[in-house]
């Protein structure tokens, strides 16, 4: 900075603080005009919001690499005063959204470095404590192992509490120091129970390294020692025995006996009680165990556990940092964690073919309607992010109705990434584009999709190819649920560590089409609608999509959905939409490596369809269709 500007961390505190401001300001313009039921001035508001998150993109990189950047690097010295800014940000400002976790944990990096050169070990510990916390514990990638790493460093202090005592003049800092070790624990067991297959294992573990805590009851103030201790039993206790039931496959033969005496010493009277007095979670916990060791039947526990978990609390506060607790006795968990036993409860009951399907479309349909009522914006989103991949994961294969499916999977793209559903959608009006015409004159590229060795084959199964490409476009970008926070709205440029992420999205997609039967037939072509025409370059990297049956129809995608993203000049707030002759002229330059040249040279030949596809991107269309999109799910 120039002489004679404000001091450093006055800077670094407003830099934080204005972006909040200026898009808030965004967001009450659109409400407003939401609200008109009138699409006077809507486009105009989504160019002017594109460009004006744009210039606030641009004066935010130029802040990151003026005021934050060089301290990450090691080009600038970091006073005190420059630090606890810093720090200030990361701890504060970070919790409103301001930056995504990447940012975040890097200026929290940089800041245990410092204190530990400094031999401050409480501020060291703090920072690290912070870092270790972060979103990534629930993500993969580089950055997620050094938090989970530095998650596990944190925790050894829990076996040198006495050497720490050591280290405080006093007793407050020293019990802070303890909190952020219990917190990186409780951290460390919501994210194991997080996973799609949790270790029951290390789950026990985690529970046994905080029982440690009752060791220094000489060093810990009594009340404090048995308040952590009644904390540890609701938060991890509970939960350990509720993973158990719910996994209750995994836990080895040879412990299942005397874990089962265990639930019915100390679970079973929770049947008995009234509905008032019973814990939730240890209510659930029995009817679960008694669902899988076969202590009752599917009919039995589905009419215990359905009706109570309708009863629990719907009104959870997502405004608060602590809403993800896995301890909570609310419905947001019922739903994330009953969700799927009791669609297998249904598939195990009595009931007739018909009555099965009925009762999981109703499951189905009271999940999805307290989805819609989640607010899109919330406190730890990455959290929310990943509970409701989760559950999709959970739930995908019990669908057996395509419609159902790929409108349940429109709830959470609803919820988590508006964006990424218009993209479907647009990507999806496309393809049926230029299928339409493509079948009717190059029906051969469609032989080995269909299995045929004739043109009048091919013709007379347009309108299933037609429906089967349509889904697929729908379908392809599902993954994205489980990084929404990352890709949602940027106003600074992606990382090489968020992209290492974003990259990982195709393969996240053909994972969730893989466990339904309707829809796995589309894997192939989520799996390689990133991939170029010569299988070269793009990702997954071991994946060849040359090898595919459905190659052609991954080579439409593959157009469509960069011709939708180049084209966009409301949605894509990185960048500005280009015109569609140039977005094609770019095309042509890469037919044969990064796109299918006899596809591209059809739309070039064709002048109805350059035409369409033109319309269909065009400004005004585009803006309709945002509109109507926006109206009907805002």
């Amino acid at each position: 900075m120039k002489k004679g500007d404000k001091g450093v961390p006055q800077a670094i505190a407003e830099f934080y603080k204005d972006y909040l401001v200026r898009m808030n300001a965004i967001d009450v313009e659109e409400q407003e005009l939401l609200s008109s039921n009138t699409k006077k001035g809507w486009t105009q508001h989504l160019v002017r919001k594109s460009s004006l998150i744009r210039e606030y993109h641009a004066e935010v990189d130029k802040g990151i690499h003026a005021m934050i950047l060089p301290y990450i690097s090691g080009e600038k010295e970091t006073s005190d005063e420059e630090a606890e800014a810093l720090k200030e940000g990361a701890l504060r400002y970070f919790q409103d959204s301001l930056f995504d976790e990447v940012m975040e944990s890097s200026v929290l990096r940089m800041l245990t470095g410092r204190y530990a050169k400094k031999g401050d070990r409480f501020e060291e510990r703090k920072c690290r404590f912070a870092f270790a916390n972060n979103a990534y514990l629930s993500a993969e990638g580089p950055l997620g192992e050094q938090s989970m790493a530095e998650a596990e460093r944190v925790m050894e202090g829990m076996n040198r509490l006495r050497e720490i005592r050591k280290e405080h003049a006093d007793e407050e800092t020293f019990l802070q120091d303890v909190r952020f070790i219990i917190e990186t624990g409780y951290r460390l067991f919501d994210r194991e129970c997080r996973q799609l297959e949790p270790d029951l294992t290390k789950l026990v573990r985690r529970y046994n390294a905080l029982s440690n805590i009752e060791q220094y009851r000489d060093i810990l103030p009594k009340d404090y020692c048995d308040e952590c201790m009644r904390e540890l039993r609701d938060k991890v206790g509970i939960n350990v025995m509720f993973m158990q039931a719910l996994h209750w496959d995994k836990v080895p033969k040879k412990r299942q006996a005397a874990l089962a005496e265990v639930f019915e010493r100390e679970l079973s009277k929770e049947i008995d009680l009234p509905e008032s007095e019973r814990n939730p979670k240890l209510f659930m916990t029995y009817v679960l165990f008694a669902f899988y060791s076969g202590r009752f039947s599917a009919d039995e526990c589905f009419n215990l556990l359905y009706p109570y978990t309708k009863t629990l609390p719907e009104k959870v506060d997502f405004s608060r940092t602590s809403w993800y607790d896995f301890s909570g006795n609310d419905r947001f968990f019922a739903i994330c964690l009953t969700t799927r036993p009791l669609l297998q409860m249904v598939m195990k009951s009595r009931l007739p073919k018909d009555g099965k399907q009925r009762k999981v479309a109703e499951i189905l349909y009271d999940v999805k309607k307290y989805i819609e009522t989640i607010p899109r914006e919330c406190a730890c989103r990455e959290n929310m992010d990943y509970c409701l991949y989760h559950l999709l994961y959970d739930v995908i294969e019990f669908i057996d109705d395509e419609a159902m499916a790929i409108e349940f999977i429109d709830t959470l793209m609803m919820n988590r990434q508006l964006a990424t559903l218009i993209h479907t959608i647009m990507t999806a009006k496309l393809t049926q584009a230029i299928l339409d015409p493509l079948v009717d004159e190059r029906p051969e590229l469609f032989y080995r999709v269909l299995g045929v060795s004739s043109s009048e084959e091919v013709r007379s199964n347009k309108e299933d190819l037609a429906l089967f490409m349509y889904n697929a476009a729908r379908c392809h970008d599902i993954g994205k649920i489980r990084i929404a926070t990352i890709i949602n709205t940027q106003i600074r440029s992606i990382s090489d560590t968020e992209f290492s992420l974003i990259r990982k999205h195709s393969e996240w997609s053909a994972l969730i089409l893989s466990k339904n039967k309707k829809l796995s037939a589309y894997c192939e072509i989520a799996l390689g609608h990133h991939k170029s025409y010569d299988g070269k370059k793009g990702y997954p990297d071991e994946y060849d999509n040359r090898a595919s049956k459905y190659r052609i129809l991954t080579d439409i995608l593959t157009i469509c959905d960069s011709m939708d993203a180049a084209t966009d000049a409301y949605g894509r707030n990185y960048t500005r939409g280009k015109t569609f002759e140039k977005v094609f002229a770019e095309f042509e330059s890469l037919k044969g490596l990064q796109y299918n040249p006899e596809v591209i040279d059809f739309i070039r030949t064709h002048d109805e369809l350059f035409a369409q596809l033109k319309e269909i991107t065009s400004k005004e269309a585009r803006g309709d269709f945002y509109y109507h999109i926006y109206r009907k799910y805002r």
